[in-house]
C-alpha cells in the first residue's frame, strides 16, 4: 500500500470519529432545563434570622422556586418565610477590591425570629421541568444568643462633645476615643491600637454624637474636644473583637437617647460627585469652603479643584 493511500485512509478514519463524536458533542451544549438540588448550606446565625445557601445543578431558565417554612422546635404549626432569590452567574465587580461571580444557587433568610430558639426550617425546590433528587430539605438551627456584658470587664464611659455634667470616670468625648488609645479622625482614625479587650463595656451617655465632616482635622485643632474621631465619610470602624465568653459590650447608660449622626453622608458623596461648578480659591479660604459646601447641599452645584484638574 503506498504512503498516499495510507494517508488517505488515516483522514477517513478520522473524519468518521469526528462525525460520530459531533452528535455528543451537541448534546452536551443544550441547556439542561430540569434542577438538581445540591449542598444546602446554613449560615452562622443572627439574634433574629437564620441564612442559607442551596446550591443548584441545571435549571438553565431560571423557572425554579425554593418555598420556605419554619416552625419552632416541637411545636405542629409551620409558617410561611419569604421565598429564596434565584442567582446565578450575576457578577459585581469594584475595580481593585472585588470581581465576584454568583454561583448557580437559591438564597435568602427567615427573619423577625427570637434569639436564642432552635427552629425547623422546611426548605422546597420545584421545577415545571422536573426535579432530579430530593426536593425537599428540613433542617434545625438556633438563632444566636443576645451576648451579655462580663460581669469583671471593665468599664468606659462615653460622653458627646460639648457636655458639661459630671462624668463618671474613667470618661472619654465620643466612642472611637474609649475604643482606641486616641481617636484621631480622618487619615489617622484607625491608626492608633485598640483601648478595648475582650470583657470590657462601653457605657453610651445621652446626647448626639455627630462629626463635622467638612471641617479638616477638626478633632487636632480642637485638642480632641470634639466628636466623634471618624474618617471622612462618617463611619465608625471597630477592629477589636471579643469571644463568645467574654464579648466587648456597647450600652446605653439608660439616661437619655442616644443619637449616632452621619451627617446623610451617603447622599452628600453621591452629590459631590455629581457637581459641576468649581469655587476657585475655596482651597485656601476655610470660611469660603465652608460657605460653597452649605450650597452644595442646599442643591447648588460644587466641584473640588481636584476634580477639575483630574479631569483636565
Amino acid at each position: 500500500m503506498s504512503a498516499r493511500r495510507v494517508r488517505s485512509g488515516i483522514v477517513q478514519t478520522l473524519l468518521g470519529c469526528t462525525a460520530a463524536l459531533a452528535p455528543a458533542a451537541h448534546v452536551h451544549a443544550q441547556s439542561v432545563a430540569a434542577a438538581t438540588p445540591g449542598e444546602l448550606v446554613v449560615e452562622p446565625p443572627t439574634l433574629l434570622s437564620l441564612g442559607f445557601e442551596w446550591y443548584v445543578e441545571g435549571d438553565d431558565d431560571r423557572d425554579a422556586t425554593v418555598e420556605v417554612a419554619f416552625r419552632v422546635r416541637g411545636s405542629a404549626q409551620w409558617r410561611r418565610a419569604l421565598s429564596l432569590l434565584r442567582i446565578s452567574g450575576e457578577r459585581t465587580v469594584f475595580a481593585g477590591a472585588l470581581d465576584y461571580t454568583a454561583p448557580n444557587m437559591f438564597a435568602g433568610s427567615v427573619l423577625n425570629l427570637e434569639p436564642d430558639t432552635e427552629y425547623d426550617v422546611r426548605l422546597t425546590l420545584a421545577d415545571p421541568d422536573g426535579v432530579h433528587g430530593n426536593a425537599e430539605r428540613i433542617v434545625t438551627a438556633r438563632t444566636r444568643k443576645e451576648p451579655e456584658p462580663h460581669p469583671d470587664g471593665r468599664v468606659f464611659h462615653v460622653y458627646p462633645a460639648g457636655y458639661e455634667g459630671p462624668k463618671e470616670e474613667p470618661a472619654f468625648i465620643g466612642l472611637l476615643a474609649a475604643c482606641y488609645v486616641a481617636a484621631l479622625g480622618g487619615d489617622w482614625s484607625r491608626a492608633s491600637p485598640p483601648r478595648v479587650q475582650p470583657g470590657d463595656r462601653i457605657v453610651v451617655h445621652a446626647g448626639v454624637y455627630k462629626d463635622d465632616r467638612t471641617d479638616y482635622s477638626h478633632e487636632i485643632m480642637s485638642n480632641y474636644t470634639t466628636c466623634c474621631g471618624t474618617p471622612w465619610d462618617g463611619t465608625y470602624y471597630l477592629t477589636q473583637g471579643g469571644t463568645a465568653e467574654r464579648p466587648i459590650a456597647i450600652v446605653a447608660a439608660g439616661d437619655g437617647e442616644v443619637v449616632f449622626d452621619g451627617d446623610g453622608h451617603a447622599a452628600r458623596r453621591r452629590h459631590d460627585r455629581e457637581c459641576r461648578c468649581d469655587p476657585d480659591g475655596a482651597a485656601g479660604e476655610p470660611e469660603r469652603a465652608r460657605r460653597v459646601l452649605d450650597h452644595c447641599a442646599d442643591g447648588r452645584a460644587f466641584r473640588p479643584r481636584y476634580d477639575r484638574a483630574r479631569d483636565e
